[in-house]
């Protein structure tokens, strides 16, 4: 059950909002027939927000706080052990308990530029690590556990122009967090940043064709307690719409040079887990669209249960 309110005024150029959210859950766990109580759970939880937007001249900027709850994925709830191998066994955690996350934000935007700074406090976070599962020590159970805390910044910068035929954006970024994690018995630092460049192009050639050619680089980097890989993309696209845009033909050709892959490394705790992409990932599409009986969606709304069937 949730219940929210918001409220808004207007201060000469400056709009400001406030808002507040009241959840309560109430879940009740069963196995075949019989009440656990030490996984039942209930709460009762208060999130406020708050937004202020001001315009100087031809800059517009705002700033605002949220607070919100991320409740943990069926998967990573259910306690089934599955095996991996002689040694290693993976499994959720039933007794995950849900993160909350706490972020302000300030955007600016200027003509066709735009900026935008963010920190993110998330307590109880959600990361992978190892436990014993015998008393020997020797088989490893891969499986899920809260975190005190994470904390992460991110920065971006971008732009968008016009020339001719030719619309050009560009944005980059930096994604930098500070956590410490259990690794071998030692405290380890998971705190190199991660880089993003991301250059798109939409040229409107004649005949009324759209021609997209978009590219984006990730520098490797830490994210929670995994060492992410570099990876790049290059994709290429054509597009032409008949009859009031009834029928569309789009030719893609996603990811041409096969690098959109990421390596992965997992530091859990005294196991290391490497996931390498080995598959191609390169792509020729060719798609015919037609509508029919095209209407506008008077509803604008979103379905309530939809963040419970993500979750599911």
């Amino acid at each position: 059950m949730a219940g929210f309110l918001s409220i808004g005024q207007q201060f000469g150029k400056v709009a400001v909002e406030a808002g507040l959210r009241y959840e309560h859950v109430n879940f009740k766990y069963t196995e075949n027939g019989q009440l656990k109580e030490d996984q039942s759970k209930t709460y009762n939880n208060v999130f406020p927000s708050l937004s202020i937007s001001t315009e100087i001249g031809k800059t517009q900027l705002s700033l605002s706080y949220t607070s919100k709850t991320q409740r943990p994925s069926y998967d990573n709830l259910d306690g089934t052990v599955n095996y991996v191998n002689r040694l290693t066994l993976e499994s959720g955690n039933p007794y995950l308990s849900p993160m909350k996350i706490h972020s302000v934000e300030l955007m600016g935007a200027w003509k066709q530029f735009f900026a935008k700074i963010s920190y993110e406090h998330r307590k109880d976070a959600f990361i992978q690590t190892t436990k014993s599962y015998c008393e020997d020590g020797e088989v490893k159970l891969i499986t899920i556990e809260n975190t005190p805390k994470i904390d992460e910044l991110q920065a971006f910068v971008g732009a968008q122009f016009k020339v001719g035929i030719w619309e050009p954006k560009v944005n980059a970024g930096i994604i930098k967090q500070w956590f410490t994690g259990e690794y071998m018995g030692e405290r380890k630092s998971f705190s190199n940043p991660l880089g993003i460049v991301q250059f798109q192009n939409a040229i409107h050639l004649p005949g009324d064709i759209w021609m997209n050619i978009d590219m984006e680089w990730n520098s490797r980097g830490n994210k929670d307690n995994m060492k992410l890989g570099s990876s790049s993309y290059l994709n290429a696209k054509l597009y032409k719409a008949f009859w009031k845009n009834r029928f569309s033909v789009a030719l893609e050709a996603n990811d041409i040079f096969n690098k959109s892959y990421r390596n992965v490394t997992f530091y859990n705790k005294d196991v290391t887990l490497r996931q390498n992409m080995t598959s191609d990932t390169r792509a020729l599409l060719l798609t015919l669209q037609y509508n029919f009986n095209t209407s506008k969606n008077r509803y604008k709304g979103k379905g309530a249960g939809n963040e419970e069937i993500n979750r599911f």
